[in-house]
């Protein structure tokens, strides 16, 4: 019997340090979901097309991460094509924003009357996934009687914090 509640015990105290560790890393944070007017980004960056396994997906993050860190600027990335699985295609703009021109980037830019933008502050490890983001700002979107965003931009300032920009298509 005493082994029983020894064992209660420290299940207990096991469950509650992870609870701690969740909610000390982010975990229970709501994420913050705004709709913002008169929204303009000009990004230059690279497309890549081919599946998730290609070093060439890992090369165009690092030579425009490197641009990002040394600038000291967010990241950001657009999926165009999201692969279901590992040997599916998929296509990404990685990009940056810049005032100069960098001559061997592709340049995209939205001037957009209304956005829905999320902001997401948690470590890593415990970051809502994509589609939980998307899908609360959809139905945020929804509440204010807007178009559902059908575009999404990742604006990765840090491993820690994540804006999503929906954009709302007339």
């Amino acid at each position: 019997m005493k082994k029983w509640v020894i064992g209660i015990v420290i299940l207990l105290f096991l469950l509650a340090i992870g609870v701690f560790q969740f909610n000390r890393l982010g975990g229970f944070k709501e994420i913050e979901i705004e709709s913002v007017t008169s929204f303009n980004l000009n990004l230059q960056g690279l497309t890549y097309r081919g599946t998730p396994q290609d070093d060439k997906l890992g090369q165009t993050f690092e030579q425009i991460g490197r641009l990002a860190k040394e600038k000291k600027i967010p990241l950001y990335t657009i999926y165009s094509v999201e692969p279901a699985g590992k040997l599916d295609t998929m296509e990404v703009f990685v990009g940056v924003e810049l005032e100069e021109i960098i001559p061997d980037l592709e340049v995209k830019s939205f001037q957009l009357d209304q956005v829905i933008l999320a902001k997401i502050n948690a470590h890593k490890f415990v970051m809502p996934g994509p589609n939980k983001v998307k899908s609360k700002m959809i139905d945020f979107s929804k509440t204010l009687s807007l178009k559902s965003p059908t575009t999404f931009i990742d604006k990765i300032i840090s491993t820690n914090e994540v804006h999503v920009i929906g954009i709302v298509e007339d």
